[in-house]
């Protein structure tokens, strides 16, 4: 019996062993870092840094977040590197609804040094890494690990964008820059943080993984509806908005409506609540903006909304735009 288990016992432990040895660690940070570096860029816009940014294509393409450039399509835009130096690089496409921008760098004939793409989007908890210029910084590599299972929506300069959220401090100045797993590959663009009054709580915001694959795939803008307006779960309004409203309501607050917006015209207010879209209940954010991305701009929904108090419903029906 003795001499049984310790036949038994010398197998599972030549079995453990022989797992450990097939498993194969993660690079480095110092290799991670030693991989992206030769990639990496900074935005130069009439010659001052606003940004950074990488190269994800032998091609020469470069990926930069959208708000990086100006509305001006006269200013001279640039990128520089230690690696490849500084030169003019010109506007391909926009994708304004994963604020993203595709650059292109001259043709030449070498491939130029790139970043791949991750062959799987990150899972929460998984370190990454963002590489960027923050505060004029130049070859900073930021630690992060991801914070949510799946990209959700974020509402920042005017529309709502969709992003990843990363658990890390991401400064001015790496907006655009690439963040990427912990074997180099690219998983993400920089592009906005979660701020209370300007102070940073340690939430980065990334447009994902898909979007930046479809972008360079297409090479052309993509166009994302919006209604020009923001809106809040109910749950998140203070005591003494929510204390009036009937106890059987559901919907979304409607705030920050651009006046002059289509929503606007169409004679939606700030803080009414929207209860329906195209006739079916809405009361999370997240639901509602997949409900616009479903539809294409010019494309109209119908709205049933109340006012502030939750009387007085009414029905409309508005025309979406693209995110400008």
């Amino acid at each position: 019996m003795n001499l049984q288990r310790n036949i038994f016992g010398g197998i599972i432990t030549l079995l453990l062993l022989g797992n450990v040895g097939c498993m194969t660690p993660l690079p480095s940070a110092e290799s991670v870092y030693r991989r992206v570096q030769p990639a990496a860029l900074e935005l130069l816009v009439d010659g001052r840094m606003a940004g950074s940014g990488s190269i994800v294509d032998v091609h020469g393409g470069v990926m930069v977040a959208a708000h990086m450039l100006p509305a001006d399509d006269t200013a001279r835009l640039e990128v520089h590197s230690p690696t490849l130096g500084r030169h003019p690089v010109r506007l391909i496409a926009l994708d304004r609804g994963h604020d993203l921008a595709l650059l292109q760098l001259p043709v030449r004939p070498e491939p130029y040094p790139h970043l791949n793409f991750a062959k799987r989007a990150p899972r929460p908890g998984e370190p990454v890494y963002l590489y960027g210029a923050p505060v004029f910084r130049h070859g900073v590599l930021i630690a992060g690990k991801v914070a949510r299972a799946q990209p959700t929506f974020e509402f920042y300069d005017g529309a709502f964008r969709e992003i990843l959220h990363i658990s890390a401090i991401s400064p001015i100045g790496t907006s655009g820059g690439p963040w990427v797993n912990a074997r180099g590959q690219l998983i993400g663009v920089q592009s906005a943080a979660m701020t209370i009054k300007g102070g940073h709580q340690g939430v980065a915001y990334a447009a994902p993984l898909e979007s930046l694959q479809r972008l360079l795939q297409a090479e052309r803008d993509i166009h994302t509806p919006t209604l020009q307006m923001g809106v809040e779960e109910l749950w998140s309004q203070e005591p003494a908005f929510l204390k009036p409203l009937p106890a059987s309501l559901r919907g979304l607050v409607v705030r920050q409506l651009q006046p002059n917006g289509t929503a606007g015209r169409a004679g939606l207010k700030e803080w009414d609540i929207v209860t329906t879209l195209d006739g079916w209940p809405i009361e999370r954010t997240e639901d509602y903006v997949k409900a616009l991305r479903r539809k294409d701009p010019g494309q109209t929904i119908r709205l049933r909304a109340t006012d502030r108090t939750g009387q007085n419903p009414r029905e409309l029906e508005i025309q979406l735009v693209p995110i400008q």
